[in-house]
């Protein structure tokens, strides 16, 4: 039996332990502590083994503010850590982000993500192409910016009502310690500052964001969902 088989099975006799047949509870309690001992493993390790991560291709290679603040908005509705990495294919950049949460909370993390970016790049990309044809590009890529952070502040009102997500704070933490210590934070870069903005570019994104469209996956199968 290896190592993960075996925190599987512990983790199938603990959840039998709680049975209210005192005999068949103790019984699974004294196989899991067997199986424990057998692998070397102590309770944190075993609680540990209940967090997964998933990774999910970023739209943009560069560290944005928008997918930032969508990114983590997300996280933080299904009750996840998360951190960015970027890797190179041959000569192109990569950026993607790593969902940690509880159980399936990190797939569903960035399912949504994968969902809701491109649904704000495509409403970017409209945003850009209204801009005035005598906007040079630098401040169309602005006004795009700032659009998409306002659709990432305008979803994150409706995700704090769609998730309703428990968050294990000390569990996590202990997995990024463990894990990940040698993550380190970056700033976004605001590619608006000192561009040619508008208040209303943000405006219409917050009210484009509050009509995006997110499908729930509940026991592996998808219910749409509209956030409204």
């Amino acid at each position: 039996m290896t190592r993960d088989q075996a925190l599987i099975k512990i983790k199938k006799c603990l959840a039998l332990a709680k049975s209210q047949n005192p005999h068949e509870a103790a019984a699974a309690m004294r196989q899991a502590q067997k199986l424990m001992a057998e692998h070397n493993l102590d309770e944190q390790e075993v609680s540990l083994a209940d967090i997964a991560e998933s990774r999910v291709s970023a739209i943009s290679p560069a560290n944005n503010r928008w997918e930032a603040s969508l990114s983590h908005a997300i996280a933080n509705a299904f009750a996840c850590s998360i951190f960015s990495r970027v890797s190179w294919d041959g000569s192109a950049k990569k950026r993607h982000y790593v969902f940690i949460g509880v159980g399936a909370a990190a797939e569903v993390a960035s399912y949504a993500y994968g969902v809701l970016s491109r649904q704000c790049a495509k409403a970017r990309r409209e945003h850009v192409g209204k801009q005035p044809k005598t906007c040079k590009p630098i401040t169309k890529t602005a006004r795009g910016d700032q659009f998409a952070l306002g659709w990432a502040f305008g979803v994150r009102q409706m995700l704090d009502k769609f998730a309703n997500s428990e968050r294990n704070q000390e569990l996590l933490e202990s997995y990024m310690a463990m894990k990940h210590a040698d993550l380190k934070t970056v700033e976004a870069k605001d590619k608006s500052a000192g561009r040619n903005v508008r208040d209303d570019d943000i405006h219409k994104g917050i009210l484009s964001g509050r009509n995006a469209q997110l499908q729930r996956a509940v026991n592996g199968s998808v219910q749409q969902v509209l956030l409204t």
